[in-house]
C-alpha cells in the first residue's frame, strides 16, 4: 500500500512528513509557499490522515512506506522534510537509506528517546471523546476545553476530524494504534546509521524537544548537521513564526 498524499507544483521533489495525531492538511500553507520551484508532497503517515490503518506502526516501517512511496513516484533524491514525529520518521529513514535523500530538515525533534512529555495525556483525554454526542468541531472544542487550556492544541484537534459516510464526526487518526504503538514511536532512541548529507535541525525558541544536550546524538548520525533556533516559537514552530521559519528553510534549500 502507497502512503496517501496531496502534491503541490513542480520542480525538485520535497516529501513533508507530520507530526503526532495530525496530516499533510496541516502543512498546506508552506506547500503553497514553495509550489512554485519545488513539486512538494504532503503525506500522510500510516494510521493518519486518509493513509492506511495498520496495527504495526514504528520507525523501521515507516521507513519502508516512506521508500516504497520514493519507488512508486519515481522521485530523484528528494529533499525530506519532517516535524515532531514526522522528523523522527525522516531521521531513521535517512540513516537507513542515506543515498536517497538529498538534503534533510528536521523540525523541533531529535533523535533522543522521549520520557517526560504529554502525549500520554493527550491520548488518554481523547479517548474520552465521545463522537456520539459531539457532533460538531465546535462541541469537540468546548469538551477539550475541561482538559486542554492551550487554545492552539484544541484547534489542531478540531482540525484533525472529518466526517464518516453515516455523518458521523471522527479523528482523522487511528487513536487505538497509535497507543498501541506509543512507545515505540516516542520512547526509544533513533540510533544505527549515518547520513553524510546536509541537514537542517530547526527549534523553537520556547520549546523544550531539541535542547542544548542533544547536540552529541545528533552529531552521531547527522556529522553535517546545524541547528537554528526560530525565535518566538514553541514545538509548532511553521505556525508560531512562519516567516522566520520560511526564511530558514529558504536558505537551506538555496545552498549548493
Amino acid at each position: 500500500m502507497i502512503l496517501n498524499s496531496k502534491i503541490y507544483g513542480s520542480g525538485p521533489p520535497i516529501l513533508v512528513f507530520h507530526g503526532l495525531f495530525g496530516n499533510g492538511k496541516n502543512w498546506i500553507s508552506f506547500a503553497k509557499k514553495f509550489e512554485k520551484t519545488y513539486q512538494v508532497h504532503l503525506l500522510d503517515i500510516r494510521n493518519h490522515g486518509n493513509s492506511f490503518i495498520s496495527d504495526k506502526m514504528n520507525y523501521d516501517i515507516i521507513s519502508t512506506d516512506i521508500l516504497k512511496y520514493i519507488c512508486f513516484y519515481e522521485l530523484n533524491h528528494p529533499i525530506l522534510l519532517g516535524h515532531s514525529m514526522g522528523g523522527r520518521a525522516v531521521m531513521k529513514f535517512s540513516i537507513k537509506y542515506p543515498i536517497i535523500p538529498q538534503k534533510v530538515i528536521i523540525v523541533d525533534i531529535s533523535p533522543k528517546a522521549y520520557i517526560d512529555i504529554n502525549q500520554k495525556k493527550l491520548i488518554y483525554i481523547l479517548k474520552k471523546v465521545d463522537f456520539n454526542i459531539i457532533k460538531s468541531r465546535k462541541d469537540l472544542d468546548f469538551f477539550l476545553k475541561i482538559w486542554i487550556d492551550d487554545m492552539k492544541v484544541r484547534s489542531f484537534f478540531s482540525k484533525c476530524t472529518k466526517r464518516q459516510k453515516n455523518g458521523k464526526l471522527c479523528f482523522s487518526f487511528s487513536l487505538l494504534n497509535i497507543e498501541k504503538n506509543y512507545d515505540s514511536l516516542i520512547h526509544k532512541e533513533i540510533k544505527n546509521g549515518l547520513y553524510h548529507g546536509p541537514t537542517l535541525f530547526l527549534r523553537g525558541e520556547y520549546s523544550n524537544y531539541l535542547l542544548h544536550k542533544d547536540h552529541y546524538s545528533i552529531r552521531k548520525l547527522f556529522p553535517k548537521y546545524r541547528i537554528c533556533t526560530i525565535k518566538k516559537s514553541n514545538h509548532w514552530i511553521h505556525i508560531d513564526n512562519p516567516t522566520d521559519f520560511y526564511k530558514e528553510v529558504s536558505v537551506f534549500l538555496n545552498e549548493t
